[in-house]
């Protein structure tokens, strides 16, 4: 054997930290992975919760010692499987979320960022998603899923896109200062990077109320100006803005 298929062995072995004949025998059928090799295989794999249980079951299926045992498990895997798929398809129309669900969905800046991606197509697998944002593949499956269930992301076929229900987060919500702070977090973050196509603008001036307020007046309107731009742009990348214009007054 040669080629990428041996080097996912090598990897694999050196991960249980077994012998590469060992593996071979496995998945020859000769032999099995323990249930403790199982769980190291789905950190390897970075698999997510769901497809982590449903190895662990294979493994018992494969050990069992009886028919009627091996009955057991594929019960237990049919359940599984019907779970993950229940979760897949369970889309709501075209409803607001819950006070619970956007407590989760601004919660992290993932959740938001995933969701948008959804929007480019070229960004519209786990795949892709994990490597354009730099998320492991385990985190984007479980905002996937979350998506999924509330009604934000749809799966069509094999390609993933935006869902029918919708988001809205008022000024006056309490989560607004969580989603504020989580991008303003990342905008941070992205000062370390040296794209050129990044803008970071800061200036601590001495002025009048009254100027400031033509100033907020300015860049209100051009938010309004940047609405009907942003709308008719084609989805081939993300972005996010952030304004701040603020009194130091304590």
């Amino acid at each position: 054997m040669e080629g990428p298929a041996r080097g996912a062995r090598n990897r694999l072995a050196e991960a249980l930290n077994c012998q590469k004949g060992f593996v071979s025998q496995v998945l020859g059928g000769l032999s099995h992975f323990s249930l403790e090799h199982g769980i190291k295989i789905g950190r390897f794999l970075d698999l997510d919760t769901n497809s982590e249980e449903y190895f662990l079951l294979l493994l018992h299926k494969g050990r069992a010692g009886s028919k009627e045992l091996e009955k057991f498990y594929d019960k237990r895997l049919v359940e599984v499987a019907n779970r993950r798929k229940e979760i897949k398809e369970r889309i709501r129309s075209s409803s607001d979320l819950t006070e619970e669900e956007r407590m989760i969905y601004y919660s992290s800046w993932h959740y938001t960022a995933i969701h948008m991606c959804l929007m480019v197509a070229e960004l519209r697998s786990r795949n892709a998603i994990a490597s354009f944002l730099g998320l492991t593949a385990k985190m984007v499956e479980n905002v996937l899923g979350f998506l999924l269930g509330v009604g934000l992301a749809a799966e069509k076929g094999e390609v993933l896109v935006a869902g029918p229900a919708r988001i809205h987060l008022p000024a006056s919500s309490p989560l607004i200062s969580k989603h504020h702070t989580n991008w303003r977090m990342r905008a941070i973050d992205s000062l370390d990077t040296t794209k050129e196509e990044n803008l970071h603008y800061s200036l601590i001036m001495s002025i009048s109320d009254e100027a400031a307020e033509k100033m907020r007046t300015i860049l209100l309107d051009a938010v309004q100006d940047i609405e009907p731009v942003m709308k008719a742009a084609d989805d081939k990348n993300v972005y996010a803005l952030n304004l701040d214009l603020f009194c130091l007054k304590r």
